[in-house]
């Protein structure tokens, strides 16, 4: 985990943290929280950073965080309060990009992550660093079965709505939101699978002006949440 993420950690959630390792000097704000929250700090020489994260990105500071915990559908269901959306990734591959959606579901306030270890991208180091720690202050719920988890968000009064660009799809704008959503957004490629598409209460689209009329999925998740964050219910 980068220093971006090792910050919003030690901001919001220092307790996971277990120790940090850096080639930084003693005089670093960062260093300055993390012994202020009693944080073990060992000094590395560069090349072991480099090592341990498997990348040459870590800008000279590395965590070592608690196991991450993941939720159960039924665990979450038990919990989740009204005016809540939760977002379900199908087929998100790529690492960054899975990063960047856990990152945009935490900064709109959306209550869940929901995706398939079958059908889509680890939680890996390179996720978590895009996430900017967003991906230790969201809970996440990791799942064999998305098809599965759909029927349980809906006979927990949640409705589903699936961001495809279909005739039949409203737009974003002006949406109206139930008080309980599960959102659905599959990978520019393969898109979302059709037994999900078919198990969808309405589908949204986002409209676009320009002549590239396309964003990639982390794109248009954060167009669509942050109109879902301040937009009616």
């Amino acid at each position: 985990m980068g220093s971006h993420a090792i910050d919003e950690l030690l901001r919001f959630a220092p307790e996971k943290i277990v120790k940090v390792y850096t080639v930084a000097s003693k005089d670093s704000p960062v260093l300055k929280l993390c012994e202020k929250e009693k944080i073990p700090i060992t000094f590395v020489k560069m090349d072991q950073l480099t090592k341990m994260v498997d990348s040459d990105s870590h800008q000279g500071l590395v965590a070592q965080i608690k196991p991450r915990k993941y939720l159960d559908v039924k665990e979450f269901l038990k919990q989740a309060e009204e005016n809540s959306l939760v977002l379900m990734l199908d087929q998100i591959f790529d690492p960054q990009n899975f990063g960047a959606l856990i990152r945009s579901a935490e900064c709109f306030g959306v209550s869940a992550v929901v995706w398939s270890k079958n059908r889509g991208a680890d939680l890996t180091p390179v996720a978590a660093k895009t996430s900017c720690g967003a991906s230790e202050l969201i809970p996440l719920i990791r799942i064999s079965n998305l098809a599965t988890a759909v029927d349980q968000f809906k006979d927990g009064g949640f409705e589903v709505v699936a961001s495809l660009l279909e005739p039949t799809s409203e737009s974003a704008f002006g949406f109206s939101y139930s008080s309980k959503t599960l959102l659905i957004m599959g990978s520019e490629g393969e898109g979302i699978q059709p037994l999900l598409q078919k198990k969808a209460d309405r589908s949204i689209y986002l409209p676009m002006k320009g002549k590239v009329a396309s964003l990639n999925v982390a794109q248009a998740a954060s167009a669509l949440l942050a109109l879902w964050s301040f937009g009616p219910r």
